[in-house]
């Protein structure tokens, strides 16, 4: 079967690594602060989710989330990983998740910043629906629609610069995304993450959120203020699981971690230490 592939950061030492898992359209190197800062206490380990395979499967593969978390599944079965602490930021903390409902000996705490926590009616929509989905949801449509080449890194930062999306993040966060998200191609630099992927990824959301409620796997869950995953009534439900800390960063948005990491840190890191023990 094929290996699978991931980045490691930090030396292996006696600790058991922290499993970090990446947003859809975010390669891992996206979040350098956040990992780097987890790389000085123990090993850092993220597989690389199927868009960045080589070469990568056909979009039309991908069906459910759940098998994105089977390939998380297959990943720790692979490198030999249980009862580890995981940090995942939208997507990837969702995939996580799942593969820890599934095979709880795999993950033994979780933080999920800023998951992606949609409503079963729009998931089953995208089920039953997939063509008025796409021309409808405004996320899959600007997926497919963002522009996937540049002349030059530069060209792809200053145009990033200007947008709505990335207008929280620092020069500094942006650029360890742009060097990330862009890589060599005959037309200068491409999306590292093809963006047929990412709105694949988008239109084949799963239910999962109604197991949040009643998880008893220990959980640090983050939302920004200006989320458009997390409603604000079901925030309201899960804050009620006593095996779950949920806390706001109010200025923030999606790209939370690329926001504020020294803020995601100041959480991350005592939840990290203190579930390593």
């Amino acid at each position: 079967m094929q290996e699978l592939p991931k980045q490691t950061w930090g030396d292996a030492g006696n600790r058991t690594p922290v499993y970090f898992a990446h947003a859809n359209a975010y390669p891992p190197s996206s979040y350098s602060p956040i990992i780097s800062a987890l790389a000085e206490q123990q090993q850092v380990i993220s597989y690389l989710q199927r868009p960045l395979w080589q070469p990568a499967p056909a979009p039309a593969t991908l069906h459910n989330w759940q098998q994105l978390a089977d390939d998380v599944i297959r990943f720790f079965d692979q490198n030999q990983m249980k009862n580890v602490v995981t940090v995942g930021h939208s997507l990837g903390s969702v995939t996580a998740f799942m593969a820890a409902r599934k095979r709880p000996d795999l993950i033994k705490a979780l933080v999920m910043i800023e998951p992606v926590a949609l409503p079963g009616l729009f998931c089953w929509m995208t089920r039953l629906l997939p063509s008025l989905v796409k021309s409808r949801v405004h996320i899959i449509d600007k997926a497919l629609n963002r522009p996937n080449q540049f002349d030059s890194l530069q060209s792809a930062f200053d145009f990033h610069r200007n947008t709505r999306a990335f207008k929280r993040l620092s020069d500094d966060s942006l650029w360890h995304y742009i060097r990330a998200g862009f890589q060599p191609c005959a037309q200068g630099f491409c999306l590292t993450y093809p963006r047929e992927w990412e709105a694949r990824v988008y239109g084949t959301a799963t239910a999962y959120r109604h197991h949040l409620l009643r998880s008893q796997l220990p959980v640090l869950a983050m939302r920004g203020g200006h989320t458009t995953t997390i409603d604000e009534k079901f925030w309201h439900r899960w804050q009620q699981n006593p095996n779950h800390r949920l806390v706001d960063f109010p200025d923030a948005g999606h790209l939370l971690p690329l926001e504020d990491p020294q803020g995601v840190l100041a959480e991350v890191l005592p939840f990290v230490e203190q579930h390593q023990q």
